[in-house]
This record gives structure tokens, sequence and C-alpha cells, in this order.
């Protein structure tokens, strides 16, 4: 299916996208570290994983001919002295931003890295095993307010909670794919009508605005985006704010020109970005070419995202092979290796996207686990050996808790 949805066709993916944690899983998404101080601990992991090497990737149309990508070096636990202190203009006592890093509220550096969830709704067990430090949840806001402060600090059987040792990223996912102001004045108006709750998990959590909100005129996100987070703050949040791209998140414009006066406007300087890659994108040198010439290159934009020196993770992309409604040949494990080249974090889409009914997921949609639990590798999808088993660049290798909860 030759359709070009990211920046062109708004209507006809919001339309396929749940707002809710109780849609139908059926291709809902796209159907839609620690302080790098070194010590000797450090040094020693140097010896085992510098003969590693990153695969080489790429499918039949073509080798990766860029520099092989080097596996991360094992990140130790920094010392007490080499932990960043917390700005005088933040007023907070969570994750703070700070020199165009990410801190917790114990001042160590943190990566985002792990998975997004979808339904509120449904047990995610094996996130735990899984080694997920984060998970960023669809919350449904037409719940009480109070049902999702319980579900988010740990029921149980629940993963990507607090009480599993997630730091969590709630986001509001009543704007996807939508361009109209009043839409994102009224997501506003419900995390200011509910700071009282939130402002509860301030500590463990990044607040994610609004889910792929916003036109791909990267000024009019702007302007929006500044608004949007003068309220919050005037309402209380200190909460780093997770701000995510226009054009249903893939804008390849608005975090690289206009992210920068977004951060700056900010009294608390507090922000990070959240990009989304699909079928806007082509990986080039990955052997991924796009359907269109204009494609934007995966390889080029990571590093125009990093060279912006502000904190960004590429916050879902999905199994590739060409599914979905902004189809992308671009390989899940290629995302994960260029953001981690480039002091990026990331997030797959998604735990529990189920495309088969009863909560059940094959290879043929987004979802990472086949029924949400994980005891062995026959629990996950394809997609889901990738982002959780890879012996290089895999959570159960990159996965770094926050020192919050040590």
């Amino acid at each position: 299916m030759a359709i070009r949805l990211p920046l062109l066709s708004n209507l006809f993916l919001a339309a396929l996208v749940g707002c809710t944690g109780e849609v139908a899983g059926e291709n809902a998404r796209k159907d839609l570290g620690a302080a790098n101080d070194e010590s000797a601990d450090e040094l020693a992991s140097d010896e085992s994983t510098s003969e590693e090497s990153a695969p080489e990737h790429g499918d039949d149309k073509g080798k990766l001919t860029e520099p092989k990508v080097e596996p991360p070096k094992e990140e130790s636990k920094p010392a007490a002295w080499g932990r960043a202190e917390r700005p005088s203009y933040n007023h907070g006592e969570g994750f703070f931003v700070r020199d165009g890093k990410l801190y917790d509220a114990e001042g160590s550096e943190f990566r985002v890295r792990g998975v997004n969830k979808l339904h509120w709704d449904m047990a995610s067990p094996g996130l735990t095993e899984a080694n997920s430090p984060v998970a960023r949840w669809t919350v449904d806001f037409k719940l009480d307010a109070k049902k999702n402060l319980a579900l988010l600090q740990g029921d149980d059987g629940h993963g990507g909670t607090i009480a599993e040792h997630s730091v969590i990223i709630p986001g509001n996912w009543d704007g996807t794919c939508k361009d109209d102001r009043a839409i994102l004045d009224q997501i506003v108006e419900t995390w200011v009508g509910q700071f009282e709750t939130w402002k509860q998990l301030e500590k463990f959590m990044i607040l994610n605005i609004a889910n792929e909100w916003g036109p791909g005129n990267g000024e009019i996100w702007r302007d929006a985006y500044i608004d949007a987070i003068g309220k919050l703050r005037a309402a209380g949040y200190h909460a780093t704010i997770s701000v995510t791209a226009g054009g249903c998140g893939q804008d390849p414009e608005a975090i690289v020109k206009y992210g920068q006066a977004v951060l700056d406007a900010d009294p608390e300087k507090n922000v990070i970005f959240d990009q989304h890659i699909y079928g806007e994108y082509q990986d080039i040198a990955g052997g991924a070419r796009g359907k269109y010439d204009d494609q934007t290159d995966l390889a080029q934009h990571v590093k125009d995202l990093a060279a912006t020196g502000l904190v960004v993770m590429l916050g879902e992309f999905g199994p590739g092979r060409d599914i979905g409604p902004s189809p992308t040949m671009i390989d899940p494990l290629r995302v994960i290796e260029l953001a981690e080249s480039a002091g990026l974090g990331w997030l797959a889409w998604a735990w529990d996207d189920n495309n088969l009914e009863g909560g059940v997921s094959d290879d043929k949609g987004f979802g990472m686990s086949t029924h949400g639990r994980y005891e062995s590798s026959a629990d996950l999808t394809e997609f889901g050996r990738v982002v959780v088993e890879h012996p290089t660049w895999g959570l159960k290798k990159l996965g770094k808790k926050a020192s919050i909860f040590e």
C-alpha cells in the first residue's frame, strides 16, 4: 500500500489510531546511564566489549556501506561526587536537563531506553523480565485520575510501573495526528486540571504532553508548545516534559530547527524531544531505500538531531518490513544502532500492540510480546526478540535502571 501518510494524510491515520487503552490492538499504532564517568569497572568491561562489533545489516537491496556502528561501552555506576547538581532554575524533585543531558533525581545521567505500552487495560508482566528501564504509557484520560495514578504506580501483574522500577512516560493520545490548536489546548487543560494527581509521580516520570500532535509546519508547532509548556509550569509542574514532533511525530524539521527555541522558552529548561521513525524515512546506507526520492535519510537525520545538543529520543519505531499505513523497510536494529551511536534515547513501539483477537500478537503486526508475558524467546515476536534479546543492542544488554531505584 503506497500511501504516504506522515505529513499528508493525518486525518486518515488518526482514524486508525486508538486514543484510549480500550481500543482493539489490531495495528493500533501505525494502524493507527548512568553518568559516563569512567571507573575501574568500566575499564574492565571494555576488555570484553571491545572485541564485539555491530552486526552488518541491510536487506537484499543493499548492504551497510557506512563504517560499522561500534557497540556501546558498559556503563558504570557513577561515584556520588560525580553526580550532576540540579540547576538553580529547576525547582523540581524528579528528572532534569542540564547541558544537553538528562539526569534523574539523584543527579545520575540517564539514557531513555525501553518500549511503548499501548494498553493500560492489559497487564504486561513481561516488561520486568525484558529489562525495560522506561515505559511510555498510552493513558486514557477519560478514566478517573486516581485509577491512572494507581496503574502507573503499579498494580499486581502490571509491568512497566514504578513498583517494577520503570521510569514512566505518561502521554495523552487525544491529539494523535491532529493539528487543531484547540485540541492541544484541551489536552493541556486536562493536565492542568489533574495536577494534584500527577505531581505525586514527579520523581519517577517524564510528562509527554501530547502524542504526535501538530502540523508539519515547525513554527506553528514551536509556538503552540511554548504556550503549552508555559501553562503547565504555571500550574505547578516541574517535571521533565517530553515534546513529540508534529506531522504524526515524523516531521524531520521540527526538533532540528525549532527545538532549541522551545527549550529556551521553558523557565525550568527541562524539556526533551521525541522523534518517531516510520514511513517518512529511508535508510540509504542500511539498504532500506524509500519509495520516494525526497524521503528523509535516517542516518543523516540522527546526526542532525544529535548536533542540536538537545536531549532527543527516537520515541517510536516499529518492525519495518513495509507494514502498516506508514510503512518503512528500516530494520529496528538499525534504528537502535544509530540512536546509540549518536547518544540518543529510543523506545520501540510497542510491547502490546496486539494485531490478533484475544490480546495476541504475531510477526505480522507491531507487537513485541505475543501475550504480554516474557519467560522465554517463544513469548516474543521477531521484533520483540531484536529489541529485547539482541546480544549487543537489546534491552537485556543495554537496559540500565535509573539510580533512583537503587
